[in-house]
């Protein structure tokens, strides 16, 4: 008889009781793991996110946790819409169980329609609304090809920048599923680009006709994961750049005068990941550690830059949450090309109530908090009128936070430090926002923010805050 693992627990407890044993140092023998809903996805790529194996003994201390860990680890893939284990008692003196994974894959072939802002991000965008300086187009992404959770990408971008390329990565590719490779490739051309900041605002060049900027990128790394949640990525990438004789023209957009620009790029990165789940995560930890070494001594790219990222997140009560992350990086030498330079106000590394600015620097420091509270506790909906799992389970989970962020940037080049007052300054902003979370990890941030300037404003992310 099969049952919910709370259900065995009860009974297993029951048992013991009567004969007198404590369940928290009862062994559990894993007789046998039975994979259900797997169609595509090939087994060995569930039965690695496992924390056990069959033939393994777990004590009733750490068996509950360990199904809990292995669920969320199998979810955090993003091959799944549910997971779910149940164990079944075959054989009492000794305990033996049967532990059954149940899966709902996803949709795993997507033309993901794609727009890109010519600003840093859409608040940014929003405050002109040009629509003629849009770029436009298609990711069409594989996920999970021959269901050995591969992914290739192909990228068709139009409109006012253009892109064309591809990616290919595999996370495995020996027997102990430890070792994966990837590699790419992509053409960049831009007739808009950012080639400065003025009282931390970027300054914005266009042409009318040809390109400013032109970018042959292409790529190859490898990934080591020794653990359940260590990972190591290993990467050598080239980079060719023609810049047209305008960008030479402007104080700080290159280092030099040449029209032409190529470098070789060496990047680590070591990833920490505890977190519950990944995309939007209530629980657990993260850190990471990168290093990029651009260009070498002698050439017009000579940068070096580490950065590192540390956030936990806390259940504290039934429906409320902590969160608090701190990033941090250092780079090499203190004037840098502008076209390679990025501090806070870009991507997850921003102040919240600063996303109209741009506030570059050779190192930089960022504190960011949330207390949140569950509005809907995360579920799963049963769409009854969507008749395939793969679209009629529906997470929904909708969380209101209090915030506060704050940061530094700093700059010794005279000319930035100049025109942009915010870099060597203390900067804060701190506010609330609701977040929504549903299909296929989408997370849709509103947020009402006042910053340490004064301003109040309204502003629209697409990933976790924190």
């Amino acid at each position: 008889m099969r049952s919910l693992l709370l259900t065995s627990l009860l009974l297993l407890t029951g048992l013991l009781q009567v004969r007198g044993e404590t369940d928290s140092t009862t062994l559990f023998i894993i007789d046998r793991i039975i994979l259900n809903g797997n169609k595509i996805t090939h087994p060995r790529i569930i039965l690695r996110e496992l924390k056990f194996s069959e033939g393994d003994t777990l004590t009733g201390a750490t068996l509950p946790e360990a199904l809990q860990k292995s669920r969320e680890n199998i979810f955090n893939t993003s091959l799944f819409n549910v997971v779910e284990l149940d164990t079944a008692l075959l054989s009492f003196a000794p305990i033996h169980l049967a532990v059954t994974v149940n899966v709902i894959e996803r949709w795993y072939i997507w033309p993901i329609p794609y727009i890109e802002f010519p600003n840093r991000n859409i608040n940014a965008w929003l405050e002109t609304w040009d629509f003629s300086r849009l770029t436009y187009g298609l990711n069409f992404k594989f996920f999970n090809a021959r269901g050995r959770n591969e992914t290739l990408t192909l990228l068709l971008h139009l409109g006012f920048n253009q892109q064309y390329g591809f990616t290919y990565q595999t996370p495995y590719i020996n027997k102990q599923q430890t070792w994966g490779f990837g590699f790419g490739g992509d053409y960049d051309r831009n007739r808009s680009l950012i080639t400065g900041t003025t009282g931390n605002k970027s300054n914005y060049l266009d042409t009318a006709s040809g390109s400013l900027q032109q970018r042959i990128h292409g790529f190859a790394e490898g990934y080591f994961r020794p653990s359940l949640y260590g990972y190591h990525t290993f990467s050598l990438a080239f980079d060719y750049y023609h810049f047209a004789d305008t960008l030479l023209k402007i104080p700080g957009y290159l280092t030099d005068s040449t029209n032409d620009q190529s470098f070789i790029t060496l990047y680590y990165k070591y990833k920490l990941d505890h977190r519950d789940v990944r995309y939007y995560p209530l629980q657990g930890y993260y850190f990471d550690l990168e290093l990029t070494k651009q260009g070498f001594s002698g050439h017009p790219v000579d940068l070096f830059s580490i950065q590192s990222t540390f956030r936990k997140y806390w259940k504290f009560a039934e429906r409320w949450f902590l969160a608090a992350g701190v990033t941090a990086k250092w780079s090499w030498p203190e004037e840098q090309p502008f076209y390679l330079q990025h501090g806070i106000g870009y991507g997850r590394d921003l102040i919240r109530g600063f996303e109209y600015y741009s506030i570059n620097g050779s190192w930089f420091g960022l504190v960011k908090t949330n207390l949140k509270f569950a509005l809907v506790k995360p579920r799963i909906l049963k769409l009854s009128f969507i008749h395939t799992p793969k679209f009629g389970i529906l997470p929904l989970g909708l969380f209101l936070n209090l915030f506060a962020d704050a940061g530094y940037v700093h700059n010794s080049v005279p000319l930035v430090k100049q025109d942009n007052p915010l870099v060597n300054n203390l900067l804060a902003g701190y506010g609330i926002s609701i977040d929504l979370v549903t299909y296929y990890d989408i997370v849709l941030d509103l947020n009402f923010a006042m910053n340490s300037l004064g301003e109040p404003g309204i502003y629209i992310h697409f990933i976790a805050p924190i």
